[in-house]
């Protein structure tokens, strides 16, 4: 993933956070990886990240949007998983995972199948 970020000339800062584990960082998209793999993105909506460019939000504001009534006037199905002062974790058909505190959007993650026989049919 930083060959391919470096060769389209795409910034980014990159960090070990731990034994094994690292992430690749351009605004509030993170790549992060475990023993070298990507595993899976994330998307952040902190303020101290402005929004990537390489997201397309199709005309959701994460600040200040709606999650939730965005997702049902788009088809997307959501699960509660977790309900905990103040925080919600919902998971969508795809496997997709969205924390939201006190109503907004905290962050999006996606896990990334390692191989094709990973895959399901509806992932």
């Amino acid at each position: 993933m930083e060959h391919v970020l470096e060769r389209f000339r795409v910034p980014f800062s990159a960090m070990r956070t731990g034994k094994g584990a690292s992430h690749l960082q351009r605004n509030n998209l993170v790549f992060w990886f475990i023993d070298g793999r990507l595993d899976s993105i994330e998307v952040l909506t902190s303020a101290h990240h402005g929004l990537s460019d390489l997201v397309n939000w199709c005309d959701f504001d994460p600040f200040s949007g709606d999650l939730l009534g965005w997702c049902a006037a788009q088809g997307i199905p959501l699960t509660l998983m977790k309900e905990e002062d103040g925080g919600q974790l919902w998971e969508a058909p795809s496997g997709a995972l969205a924390a939201l505190q006190d109503g907004q959007l905290w962050n999006v993650t996606l896990t990334v199948h390692s191989s094709p026989a990973d895959w399901s049919a509806d992932a």
